[in-house]
């Protein structure tokens, strides 16, 4: 689990640990070889969109605190009886499960590769009106009443002809038009990150044309990406032998369109095309902070601070810089070399052609 937890920290920016329950447990008579079960919080502190649900561990890092959540951020259950290889490396023998694969992979689906669509008992398809059994039964938090809204990583599903499955004036929730695009093995993921990953075309989705609740939907499809391909790791199926330990430019896509903020070294540059300015890390923070910014050509750079009404603090890079990823440390300091008081701060990556900001905050 260690390994496996490394791998995501180096990747994903969160003042606020993840919290994982894992359970090592025979879980042959339900056939499978894990499972994720992510806890969910809506309308909270510093929410993007309201109505919908998103995975704790990110709305936490969303709001840059806890929420006031004591439970836990997800259930990963692993199948103890599989051959399991218990290496950190990537030589796992042809005839083994790569835990840290596997444990990958399913923390994936607790920060975000997760879906609330699901049939009912007559096959009729929905968003979040059908708590699967399995659900209540495994997870160790309380599973809130979800009232028919959307998951924030369902907002991006769309079938070939580019229609959003929850709009409702197209797919009544429920309803068997929802099933039918659940099992059409033709839905993709729209989002602008997943796009531009994907040499600008929407990543297609494990839609199988018979459902199957905690594969379809939530994962890319196998046929479209294989077990080596970069993106291999959030496909429905592992195989023995199998050594993907690192998440692929597609998934991170995904992650960043959800909401993640990533430490800009994981991303790789082929998939920026444009200037890119990434959260500071961390944020909020109190001596010091990390701000980095992606560049498409060699420009002319300003990196400034202001305050909450406008006023300008500081003036952290102007220079001529070469395309690139780059980063700047700001110590709070204001252009005179006094610290700024705790608060709300912008901060502007400013060349002659664009202007991107974004908000830091200053003290705990």
């Amino acid at each position: 689990m260690g390994k496996a937890c490394s791998i995501w920290s180096n990747i994903l920016i969160s003042n606020v640990p993840i919290k994982i329950n894992f359970y090592w447990v025979d879980a042959s008579p339900f056939g499978f070889l894990g499972l994720t079960l992510s806890n969910g919080v809506k309308d909270f502190q510093n929410a993007p969109i309201n109505n919908v649900w998103y995975p704790t561990s990110l709305a936490k890092a969303i709001a840059g605190n806890d929420l006031g959540i004591s439970e836990v951020d997800m259930d990963i259950y692993i199948d103890s009886t599989r051959n399991w290889y218990m290496g950190t490396d990537g030589n796992c023998p042809q005839n083994q499960y790569h835990l840290v694969k596997v444990l990958l992979h399913e923390i994936g689906h607790g920060i975000g590769f997760y879906s609330v669509a699901n049939l009912d008992q007559n096959g009729v398809g929905s968003f979040s009106t059908i708590i699967d059994p399995i659900v209540n039964t495994l997870a160790s938090f309380s599973v809130p009443p979800l009232n028919g809204e959307p998951l924030i990583y369902d907002l991006f599903l769309e079938n070939l002809q580019g229609e959003r499955l929850i709009d409702s004036l197209l797919y009544l929730n429920p309803s068997m038009a929802l099933t039918a695009q659940f099992t059409s093995n033709s839905l993709y993921f729209n989002g602008l990150n997943a796009i531009n990953a994907n040499n600008q075309s929407r990543p297609r989705l494990f839609a199988p044309s018979t459902f199957a609740f905690g594969s379809s939907i939530l994962h890319l499809n196998e046929s479209s990406f294989s077990a080596n391909s970069p993106d291999g790791l959030m496909t429905p199926y592992s195989s023995t032998g199998e050594t993907n330990l690192t998440p692929g430019p597609i998934t991170l896509g995904i992650l960043q369109d959800l909401g993640w903020s990533l430490q800009p070294l994981s991303i790789s540059s082929s998939t920026l095309t444009h200037n890119t300015l990434f959260q500071n890390h961390p944020n909020p923070f109190v001596d010091i902070t990390t701000i980095s910014f992606h560049l498409k050509a060699r420009s002319k750079v300003y990196i400034n601070i202001y305050d909450i009404v406008g006023k300008k603090v500081n003036t952290l890079i102007r220079q001529d810089m070469n395309s690139g990823l780059h980063q700047i440390k700001w110590n709070r300091k204001d252009q005179t070399g006094n610290f700024v008081p705790n608060g709300v701060y912008i901060y502007e990556l400013k060349t002659p052609n664009q202007t991107l900001s974004r908000k830091l905050i200053v003290g705990i």
